[in-house]
């Protein structure tokens, strides 16, 4: 509802060109976005299907990591704006972006000081945009113990406030899940996820990414 009030009061319009409607039209999207090459999210090695190579997954639970972009050019201008411009409604366009994937829909949830300025978290609005585009069922799984930003992190540091900071608060034993986020840095917060939901009795956990920091 929030979202269609300002739709009706201020229009997106493209990040590029400035045409009403949207915050990237289908012209621009054309030129302007490079799709990322299929590789192993944790170490980078280029393969076919974005699945996790045998030596990563030793070290963590994460089958594949479909990401879209690498975080740069008009995809981090998009990304900032709706993470730190309260351009919450880019989250329905930036959703068409990830990958499609199959299973059960739910995201890596923000830090409560995070969300609570911001007024809303980034990867549920687009874990949920995402599950209405594909015909999928959204689930509010996870939630974080302890609420700790990673911006700014070192990658010791966001391993270490990430480390039993996730709980599983829904049944999802057999599951198939798509895990979704706005952007991966380290992996240390997916690896985490992946490993708490494995632990509660999840089949695969897949993340579902827009871009690779």
């Amino acid at each position: 509802m929030i979202e269609k009030i300002f739709e009706i009061i201020s229009p997106d319009m493209c990040i590029v060109c400035k045409k009403e409607g949207t915050c990237l039209c289908v012209e621009c999207s054309k030129n302007q976005l490079v799709y990322k090459k299929a590789s192993c999210a944790f170490c980078n090695t280029i393969n076919e299907d974005f699945r996790t190579c045998k030596t990563c997954y030793t070290k963590t639970k994460v089958s594949k990591a479909f990401i879209s972009f690498r975080y740069e050019g008009i995809i981090k201008d998009l990304i900032w704006a709706m993470k730190y411009d309260n351009k919450r409604s880019y989250a329905k366009e930036l959703a068409r972006y990830l990958k499609p994937e199959k299973g059960l829909v739910c995201f890596v949830p923000s830090d409560g000081k995070t969300r609570r300025r911001r007024g809303y978290d980034q990867a549920e609005l687009l874990a949920r945009h995402y599950s209405k585009i594909h015909n999928l069922y959204f689930i509010k799984v996870l939630i974080r113990k302890k609420h700790i930003s990673q911006v700014g992190k070192s990658r010791k540091e966001r391993m270490q406030n990430t480390l039993g900071n996730f709980i599983v608060a829904k049944d999802i034993k057999g599951a198939d899940l798509i895990l979704i986020d706005d952007v991966l840095t380290t992996g240390s917060t997916a690896k985490e996820c992946a490993k708490v939901l494995k632990e509660a009795g999840a089949k695969s956990v897949n993340v579902v990414a827009l871009a690779k920091g």
